[in-house]
């Protein structure tokens, strides 16, 4: 029953701290009006804030390993109060980077990676129903942070705001002390370790990491999907960045900018909750799922002129935002197993969080730049959209060359034997033409029963 424990820990750690980003939008807002310094400078801090969720993943998955997941998680708690709590100290933009973008911003990865991994552990045998319920907890995240923000800056100013965001974060402490070690967890430690000093576990840790990234980089698939992942991530970040300034500009007050972006936590939830449904029936299947929604996001994104007329419209665009783009976190983990397998799904999850992380970190200031020279908001919607356009071409290539993959494994026995086994290239040649030759079917036969 203690798993159930740990399960409500996880959702109230992605609450609490990991759901902290989708304020992006609404601090950038403040940042501007604060420091009023430059637009791409000032985009730059949002930015490495809103990647470092991601971008740092192998140093969360390095603290697990060596570590716990309830250490990671009790880390985060300290390094985000640390982190926020500087930054309400601050009087230059440029510390910023240091205080807010990276320490805060790496205290939300390691909360994050942190109440993920814990649940494998403590559910071993159905894990997606209870990552399906915890990144909920993520998805209500963005539907409080946001008004919570806004309410914080109207009340206690700039600094105050950040200092009290810095004892919210604080409170995954808490629930990180109670994500103690399972026995599966225990006995991997042991494991990994090999009973030896922590250098040496240390050693083998990082040796056997570049070797897995270097198995799944030569797969084509995988990579066609990591550059979806990458392109998702530019207009992704792009959007939920300026979305907000974007309707202020319009005549939006701030209460209603900040709604805008909890709305999307609403359709989020949602989106999760379906996809994670959707993607069980092989009917459907992920790839699809992903290729469509990227797309139809994609077309909202290029008619958002059509939304700025009115509140309602503008919260309607917020929901339609987190119900396109929610379930795209849902299938990264599965499309990646779909596309690895079970051996070295843990390195591509890895692998496509870093594409990930370097998109929401060079998107903003991509598309802050292009705002800048040509001074027009609607551009940077422009490059949101194609780059959305993209990451569907892209899912759907990844997925075709696994398909062909795959349906060149199950067609013919006897390739299926001789390409799991280490025979050399004229072998294989000889069992292509025999089952290409017609009237072979006895020796066809044959050659099977002798490798049998």
């Amino acid at each position: 029953m203690y798993s159930w424990v740990v399960l409500a820990a996880s959702f109230m750690t992605m609450m609490f701290g990991t759901s902290v980003n989708y304020a992006t939008g609404v601090l950038h807002v403040a940042l501007l009006k604060e420091y009023d310094e430059d637009l791409v400078l000032t985009t730059w801090v949002g930015s490495i804030f809103g990647c470092m969720f991601a971008l740092a993943g192998p140093v969360a998955s390095f603290v697990i390993s060596v570590f716990s997941c309830r250490t990671c998680v009790v880390m985060s708690g300290i390094v985000m109060l640390v982190g926020f709590a500087c930054s309400c100290l601050v009087t230059d933009i440029r510390l910023l980077f240091m205080t807010y973008a990276v320490v805060a911003g790496l205290g939300t990865c390691l909360s994050g990676a942190g109440a993920i991994v814990v649940l494998g552990y403590y559910f071993p045998n159905n894990p997606a129903v209870a990552q399906g319920i915890c990144v909920t907890g993520a998805g209500l995240g963005m539907f409080v942070h946001p008004v919570l923000v806004q309410y914080l800056l109207d009340t206690y100013g700039f600094h105050g705001a950040f200092l009290i965001t810095g004892g919210i974060t604080f409170h995954t402490c808490a629930t990180g002390m109670l994500m103690r070690p399972s026995v599966i967890e225990k006995k991997r430690k042991r494991d990994v370790s090999g009973g030896g000093p922590l250098g040496r576990k240390i050693i083998l840790l990082l040796c056997g990491d570049c070797s897995r990234i270097g198995k799944v980089v030569k797969n084509i698939s995988f990579l066609f999907f990591s550059f979806s992942i990458f392109c998702f991530a530019l207009g992704s970040s792009a959007e939920y960045l300026f979305l907000p300034d974007y309707f202020i500009k319009q005549g939006a007050t701030f209460q209603d900018a900040s709604l805008v972006i909890s709305m999307s936590g609403i359709g989020s939830v949602i989106s999760r909750i379906l996809t994670g449904i959707a993607s069980g029936d092989q009917k459907i299947g992920g790839a699809i799922l992903h290729t469509s929604t990227a797309s139809i996001m994609a077309l909202f994104t290029l008619f958002v002129p059509l939304f700025q007329s009115s509140s309602y419209l503008q919260i309607l665009f917020g929901f339609f935002l987190g119900l396109y783009t929610g379930g795209i976190w849902v299938l990264m983990n599965t499309l990646t197993l779909d596309i690895l397998g079970l051996q070295n799904f843990a390195t591509g999850v890895g692998v496509v969080m870093f594409f990930c992380g370097t998109g929401y970190l060079i998107g903003p200031p991509i598309a802050g730049a292009i705002l800048e020279a040509s001074g027009d908001y609607y551009n940077v919607f422009l490059f949101s959209g194609a780059m959305m356009f993209l990451a569907s071409a892209l899912g759907f290539l990844s997925t075709s060359k696994e398909n062909t993959r795959k349906s060149l494994h199950d067609i013919p026995t006897e390739l299926n034997v001789y390409s799991d086994s280490k025979c050399d290239g004229a072998a294989f040649a000889d069992v292509t033409d025999n089952l290409l030759s017609p009237g072979r079917e006895e020796q066809q036969h044959q050659l099977h029963h002798e490798h049998i």
